[in-house]
């Protein structure tokens, strides 16, 4: 369950995203630089089955996964592995096209439906989604910014935190990084389920990760507590990695 925004800036962009689970889920390790085939990157680790949910690499390439409920309950698989490992397994890749062939050339069937928003300096979202059975590709994924995916009513809750959004866009007229963090900061329409900063009582925002693409630098905000913790500014984040862009 997640809640994931993000904003074009200065030949880069800003990535943010909430991370919403079950409060028996285990804690996630906080982010590290890494290394697949050569290739840095930056992500948390998942605490349950050691993947990841977001992560950026030395190219500026950010990959960020959000679960598919609408699709329902998959049949049974014992080939099926966490969903997590995807983004972990794509870290390498050096541009969104490459992320688009290793996708639509991979066996899906691995893994549960799942949303890959995928993320390059100056072009369009790439947003890739599995349904099960079979590839949903969009090249400009713009327009479907935020993405909300909640396993509690989940029309309802992408309803309410999208005019949440409009709300925002409206008082304001313009996106900016200010904005969004107040977005998924925000307890609007009540502290609850439906608010993008998530608390019920048997789950939560857990986390929240801000990832900033400059020309020659990638910065990692992490924070390993609901976004309303950190006094209504993002630089509040416990964890900060910088990364040289290449």
């Amino acid at each position: 369950m997640c809640t994931v925004s993000w904003l074009d800036q200065d030949g880069g962009y800003e990535l943010l995203c909430n991370r919403d689970e079950r409060r028996t889920r285990t804690p996630a390790l906080s982010p590290r630089v890494r290394e697949r085939r050569r290739v840095k990157f930056i992500a948390p680790t998942d605490g349950d089955h050691g993947g990841s949910w977001i992560g950026v690499n030395q190219f500026g390439l950010s990959l960020c996964l959000l679960n598919r409920y609408e699709h329902g309950q998959q049949p049974p698989n014992d080939a099926r592995i966490s969903r997590g490992l995807l983004p972990i397994e794509l870290m390498d890749s050096a541009a969104s096209d490459e992320v688009h062939d290793r996708i639509v050339k991979g066996d899906l069937s691995r893994f549960e439906p799942f949303t890959l928003l995928v993320l390059e300096p100056q072009k369009k979202a790439l947003l890739i989604g599995w349904t099960g059975r079979e590839r949903l590709i969009e090249i400009d994924g713009e327009a479907a910014m935020p993405l909300i995916s909640s396993s509690y009513d989940g029309a309802g809750v992408r309803e309410s935190r999208k005019k949440c959004f409009e709300r925002l866009m409206n008082g304001s007229g313009t996106a900016s990084a200010d904005l969004l963090f107040r977005f998924h900061a925000s307890h609007e329409p009540a502290r609850g389920p439906y608010s993008p900063c998530m608390h019920r009582d048997d789950a939560q925002t857990v986390s929240f990760s801000r990832i900033k693409v400059a020309a020659h630098k990638i910065q990692f905000l992490y924070h390993p507590l609901s976004p309303c913790s950190m006094l209504f500014d993002a630089s509040h984040a416990e964890t900060k990695i910088e990364m040289l862009r290449i």
